[in-house]
């Protein structure tokens, strides 16, 4: 694989910035907060106050008023290549499948993943025939995001050995898990739970999938906690996050739609205050319809309906106040699973509360099956299934979206001893990398022309409004491109322009964060006032400007 050009992305990134940053568990990672900081807060939203705050172009119920304007979602750069496969080991615990139900942190100076293994063993090589399942929680390392190691753990032995990279999780260490979260969480005083995992194992009694919770000091010694997310019921893991002070297991549940009749899948969240007690009743997180004659659950407990439903609900990261999210756009083609068969894109999604997401544009995938295949198998057409996660942070000025790729293979016709030659040997997963610029997950630019409406040259769009905090003066800044085409006006919750504070503008062309000035006036005068702005758009010459986000922050 040629990573020369991505690494070197990486770094000039990383250098230019002079920092790295990485939104986890709602808290800016390596950095405590401060109970003193000053707070914006958001009266018209369900977000948390926070010590900053992040206005995403894609956020609806944060631009909730716009004209002219046009919404343009970013292309992900996605590498060609994964940049975690299955192990070539025949004896190792992942050397069918590294699949990403998993995390990526940027933690004490390099790239940690946690990640869900899936091995074979066949009988010639020294296994049995029905070797073919789930392993326990794998961990790897990275200097660069791109290229990863299999550190030699010695936690547990496996196939025999205890060389291998297989995390322990307890004193009875599972044999299995088919998902694994991770978020550190610099606001828990207490050093043995700087980190916390949700993971999925197997119930052998309750013959079901269900979510236990691990703290850790180093996040590679886990204790498990008595109290497991989802209870006694079923869940499969989408993320883990901590949002608005909440922590929250989003997931893939068996529920009930109306009329008593069983859900497809559909994304749901368990919700705690302390990571030790669960909510036992989880909360609708992200749906989607039903065909009221078709949902529901057929023979072996798998969906029956042919339509998209949401696979492992969302997998989603906090922003600060606003939490970003990938659902699996599961397109249901029972009972074909292999090949021709189910594939899976991811949707966008965005959320102030940590519970409720809304989907950014109704249908579109932002990252497709196909723009992220699985490797292929010569005369075969399996798709693939891509895998959302709660890892997705900013580098310097990138911002990375690992995700997870899975050749479909029909796996699910497996029964008693395996077909090895048929089916497990193309069973197969890996991890992927995508990127876009920093918090450019999509832009609002001036519309363009059709059939019975010119070109447009102005147009403008609305915040929600926003309390800026006491006795502190407000920064604003831009994430934009075409600078010179933008003005910012701030008015009063009522819409009434605030004299003084309606031509706002920000040098460059181009900029992350770039910070915007009126002329005589200084924000300190509007300190502890709720306000909303109003950005103005227009068309010069060749420049088409594009907003991304708003960026506000707090200087004494």
């Amino acid at each position: 694989m040629n990573v020369s050009r991505p690494c070197l992305r990486f770094l000039v990134s990383l250098l230019s910035a002079g920092v790295v940053s990485l939104w986890c568990g709602g808290s800016l990672n390596g950095a405590v907060a401060k109970k003193d900081r000053p707070l914006f807060e958001f009266p018209a939203s369900a977000s948390s106050p926070s010590p900053s705050a992040l206005f995403l172009a894609i956020d609806e119920r944060a631009f909730p008023l716009r004209y002219n304007l046009a919404l343009f979602l970013t292309k992900p750069d996605v590498l060609k290549e994964p940049v975690l496969s299955p192990s070539p080991s025949p004896r190792a615990p992942d050397n069918s499948a590294a699949h990403f139900n998993g995390t990526v942190l940027f933690d004490q100076g390099k790239f940690r993943m946690w990640y869900y293994a899936v091995h074979t063993i066949s009988a010639q090589e020294g296994g049995g025939d029905d070797e073919f399942g789930i392993s326990p929680v794998c961990y790897a390392e990275s200097n660069d995001g791109i290229n990863w190691t299999r550190p030699n753990l010695s936690q547990m032995e496996w196939k025999g050995s205890r060389d291998n990279n297989c995390i322990a999780i307890g004193d009875t260490p599972l044999k299995g898990s088919n998902c694994v979260s991770v978020i550190r969480d610099d606001d828990d005083p207490r050093p043995d739970r700087r980190y916390k995992m949700v993971f999925g194992f197997q119930d052998t009694v309750l013959k079901m999938s269900r979510v236990g919770t691990a703290v850790s000091a180093d996040g590679l010694h886990w204790r498990r906690l008595p109290n497991d997310a989802s209870g006694p019921n079923f869940a499969e893991i989408g993320s883990f996050y901590k949002q608005g002070g909440l922590y929250f297991v989003n997931a893939q549940i068996r529920g009930w739609a109306e009329g008593d009749r069983p859900e497809g899948r559909q994304g749901y969240a368990w919700i705690s205050k302390d990571f030790d007690t669960w909510v036992p009743e989880p909360a609708p997180s992200f749906k989607v319809p039903e065909p009221v004659e078709e949902s529901g659950y057929g023979t072996h407990g798998l969906p029956r309906a042919n339509y998209t439903q949401v696979h492992l609900g969302v997998g989603a990261a906090s922003f600060g106040n606003v939490a970003v999210g990938l659902w699996g756009m599961w397109n249901n083609r029972e009972p074909n699973w292999g090949e021709g068969g189910i594939d899976c894109h991811l949707g966008l999604v965005v959320s102030q509360d940590g519970i409720h997401f809304d989907e950014v544009v109704k249908g579109l995938p932002y990252i497709k099956s196909t723009d992220s295949p699985a490797d292929p198998v010569p005369g075969k057409n399996y798709p693939t299934i891509l895998h959302q996660s709660n890892s997705m942070f900013t580098v310097g000025n990138e911002t990375f979206i690992y995700h997870g790729r899975w050749r479909n293979v029909d796996f699910q016709k497996l029964t008693g001893k395996i077909q090895f030659q048929h089916i497990a040997k193309n069973y197969w997963g890996a991890v992927a990398l995508a990127r876009i610029p920093r918090d450019r997950w999509g832009g609002f630019s001036l519309a363009g022309e059709d059939h019975w409406r010119p070109i447009k040259t102005q147009g403008a769009v609305w915040t929600a409004p926003i309390t800026l905090p006491k006795d502190v003066r407000s920064l604003i800044s831009l994430n934009a491109s075409g600078l010179s085409g933008l003005r910012v006006e701030i008015a009063d919750q009522a819409f009434t322009s605030i004299p003084g504070f309606g031509e706002g503008v920000a040098e460059g062309k181009d900029g992350f964060d770039a910070k915007v000035s009126w002329k005589g006036k200084d924000l300190r005068e509007l300190a502890g006032r709720t306000v909303r702005l109003r950005v103005h758009f227009k068309r010069l010459d060749e420049t088409q400007p594009r907003l991304f986000a708003i960026n506000f922050n707090t200087e004494r």
